[in-house]
């Protein structure tokens, strides 16, 4: 376990992931994880401000019609609620296997480039989840994108 002491909060909606993660922690004999099983929205509006160092968003549904764009997770709204929960010289990223989403991820970034500053990374070093590599199998580009927020 390379951070004994961190907390770590892992939100995953469907029972099919959920029992995933549940194997994986009692394999690898981890204590340090909670999980949380509904809209990660509403647990981060209920904590205090300035909490979190790091957050990964791995894969968030793309919704990939375009009549279901707006069900989207990375939104204005959502990149906002990011930014009171994250501490000084906090980072997130941002990952997705759909080349619509990061355009649209993007372009959502634009919107609060006062809050944050992003680039387009590698995701080489990172590991790779079962879908991811159903994307890759597939043809499909990783997009990860690296947040590192402004405020002071």
């Amino acid at each position: 376990m390379k951070n004994p002491n961190a907390l770590i909060v892992a939100s995953e909606v469907y029972l099919s992931g959920i029992g995933s993660l549940l194997n994986n922690i009692a394999r690898n004999s981890l204590t340090n994880i909670k999980i949380f099983d509904e809209d990660v929205r509403e647990l981060l509006l209920s904590l205090p401000n300035k909490i979190f160092d790091e957050i990964y968003i791995i894969c968030p549904d793309p919704w990939p019609k375009a009549r279901h764009h707006k069900r989207r997770l990375i939104k204005l709204d959502f990149l906002k609620i990011l930014v009171k929960v994250l501490k000084r010289d906090g980072t997130v990223y941002i990952s997705t296997d759909w080349e619509n989403y990061a355009e649209s991820i993007e372009e959502e970034l634009k919107k609060i480039k006062n809050k944050f500053s992003f680039i387009q990374i590698s995701n080489e070093g990172m590991p790779i989840t079962r879908f991811q590599q159903r994307a890759i199998n597939e043809g499909r580009s990783i997009h990860t994108f690296l947040l590192k927020i402004l405020e002071k």
